[in-house]
């Protein structure tokens, strides 16, 4: 996967809901509820939280690496501070086992880290990170077009010369007389073809810059 855009689409979309599976297990913890739904609750919690955790640890770092992209600084230093504060719930859930009667006992401290810590943290780095690969994208996007043209207009010069060239051969080849006929005959083809490669040329060019 190289383009940033579904980089960042993916790691939205694996990182984005550990926020609020964060605040579901705080709310678990203070309910202290044992029964199917809590159960299903905390499965599902458990579940965002380790899978944003693997994102942020293992397959965003895969995915930039595969794109040739390193965050700037600041974005890195976001990225570190997110899997720092997602650590305190990934080993709550672990150490619980599964089972939402194993999950300690409600704190203060707990539920200021959910609310002031981590929401706020990993809410800026997927604004820093969403703007960075979008913004890169659109750069490389950019100087794509402008590679592509330039390989356009070197096309069209060369056949530009390539249609002077067959049309000097066909003035050589009238001056040889009946010997250049089967020349002549080949230099108009060249020249036609030559013409109607221009045409498409001119065509893609002008599809880009539009």
């Amino acid at each position: 996967m190289n383009n940033l855009t579904e980089i960042q689409n993916t790691a939205f979309t694996a990182i984005g809901p550990c926020r609020i599976a964060a605040l579901s297990l705080m709310a678990l913890m203070n309910e202290g509820a044992e029964n199917a739904k809590a159960a299903e609750i905390f499965k599902l919690s458990a579940k965002r939280l380790e899978t944003a955790h693997k994102m942020l640890t293992i397959g965003l770092p895969d995915l930039l690496k595969s794109a040739d992209h390193d965050f700037p600084p600041l974005v890195q230093e976001q990225l570190d501070q997110s899997v720092a504060a997602l650590t305190p719930l990934i080993n709550t859930i672990r150490n619980a086992d599964e089972q939402v009667a194993n999950l300690p006992k409600p704190s203060e401290k707990f539920s200021e880290h959910c609310l002031y810590v981590l929401e706020p943290t990993v809410t800026q780095f997927l604004t820093d990170m969403t703007q960075n690969l979008l913004d890169t994208q659109k750069k490389k996007n950019q100087d794509r077009e402008r590679e592509m043209l330039d390989a356009i207009s070197n096309a069209e010069s060369v056949g530009r010369n390539i249609q002077l060239i067959a049309f000097n051969a066909s003035i050589e080849a009238a001056r040889i007389g009946d010997m250049g006929k089967g020349f002549a005959v080949i230099a108009t083809e060249i020249r036609e073809l030559s013409g109607k490669t221009q045409v498409l040329l001119d065509d893609i060019a002008g599809f880009l810059r539009t």
